[in-house]
This record gives structure tokens, sequence and C-alpha cells, in this order.
């Protein structure tokens, strides 16, 4: 479940959001909550880059090259007309450490890395425990 964030300090994404062709997770105006009790501080817009599981990593990553890759002239127009826009790909996963496993490496290959390069956006892993929600 790979999410594409974007904040800015100054300019509302609703808009861009209502027209847009790319599949908005949602969208939040500075002031706003942010689910129950959070107060936005910023202008944010969520955009659904995969519907892959936390312990598919690698189908995140290949959903989110073609994501990048099919909006990438519209994401290309709001970050251009957002000139304080900060972005970033958000890919949630599951820890596979355990008494087995002491190390955990996932690799973000350069093909992701350029795209989002190119957009000027950040890539950001949150790993979990596998009994984080029960």
């Amino acid at each position: 479940m790979c999410i594409l964030k974007i904040h800015s300090e100054t300019i509302s994404f609703k808009k861009f959001c209502e027209t847009t062709k790319i599949p908005v997770f949602s969208v939040t105006d500075k002031g706003e909550l942010r689910g129950k009790t959070r107060v936005s501080e910023t202008f944010v817009a969520s955009f659904d880059v995969s519907d892959a599981e936390w312990d598919e990593f690698s189908q995140q990553i290949d959903d989110a090259i073609n994501f990048l890759t099919v909006h990438f002239g519209e994401l290309n127009q709001l970050i251009t007309e957002t000139p304080d826009a900060d972005g970033y790909l958000d890919f949630p996963i599951y820890s596979r450490l355990n008494n087995d496993i002491v190390n955990q490496n996932d690799h973000f290959p350069k093909k992701l890395i350029n795209l989002a390069g190119k957009l000027n956006f950040g890539i950001e892993m949150a790993i979990y425990s596998p009994d984080a929600f029960e």
C-alpha cells in the first residue's frame, strides 16, 4: 500500500484533486483534522500508488514505477505550480527480523530513484512489526 504524499505550506491541493486522473487517497487543507484529533499543519494531498500488501515490497516497487511513469506529466505540472511542494513515496513494509534473521535489507531500484528524483520526491520506508496492529 504505497502512498505518494505531497505537502505545501501555501497552496491547497483540493482543486487539483477534484480534476486529476491520479487516484486520490485523501486531501486535507491546513487547519483541518487529519484523523480524529490531529490538525494538519500543511496542505496535504495523498495518492494511491500501490494496493500491494505490506509484505509485497517488490510489487509496491513495480507499482510505484508504473504510477510515476503513467502520471509523470500531471505530477510534474503539480510540482511546478506548487513551488514549496515537498513530496515523498511512503512504502509501508513489515519487518522480517526475528531470532533467525538479524538484518533486513530492501533495495530501491535505480529506475524508481530516477523517476522520483526527476519529480523532486523523496522515498520513505516505514517498517512495522508484523503484530503492530493486533
